[in-house]
């Protein structure tokens, strides 16, 4: 009779050891984070020329227009699908956020009656273990004061909220962009 109840025991540590290992083991699968690459960051301030075409400014008076393109590798590291979604680039002076806009997705870019289209981000599953590409833009015009945010913004970031309806934020970008083209003309004249 002893060795029944020490068999019967044996049985039920064995149950409960393995469910604990298929639990910890499983866990151990899911584990790990949606890490995001920033792969390029243009940015590019143009007016129009005497002949009408839009060409890259040199200095801030002259601007009429401010656009950027960000490409990121997006990895999933866990066993799980990751979620992207109310994706938006933030645009902030180091302190508050100045402005903030849902990107257009590169992804999306199809032509009508001579222009190109684009569609705004939209939500993104990210499979587990892989690595997504995305690329982004946007633009303004400087209208009304429109162009104001940029000349105040020293970060951008990337926002989201993931699929624990968290909202993340990655750094895109840290520049002074009141300083830019005085930053960038030193620059071009090291490299040139």
């Amino acid at each position: 009779m002893n060795g029944e109840i020490i068999t019967a025991l044996i049985g039920v540590g064995a149950t409960i050891a393995g469910t604990i290992l298929g639990w910890v083991l499983n866990t151990l699968s899911n584990a790990g984070t949606l890490k995001i690459f920033v792969s390029s960051w243009e940015d590019s301030f143009k007016h129009n020329n005497s002949l009408g075409a839009m060409v890259p400014c040199t200095k801030r008076e002259d601007v009429q227009s401010f656009s950027y393109k960000v490409s990121l590798d997006l990895y999933n590291s866990s066993g799980n699908i990751k979620i992207m979604r109310n994706i938006q680039i933030i645009f902030s002076d180091g302190k508050n956020d100045i402005k903030a806009e849902t990107p257009n997705d590169d992804a999306t870019q199809r032509f009508s009656s001579h222009i190109t289209l684009y569609d705004k981000v939209g939500p993104i599953n990210i499979p587990p273990k892989a690595v997504v590409k995305l690329v982004l833009h946007e633009g303004a015009w400087d209208l009304n004061g429109e162009l104001d945010f940029i000349w105040k913004t020293k970060k951008v970031y990337l926002a989201y909220t993931d699929e624990k309806n968290k909202v993340r934020r990655k750094l895109l970008r840290a520049e002074n962009y009141e300083d830019y083209f005085t930053t960038h003309k030193l620059e071009e004249q090291e490299n040139g």
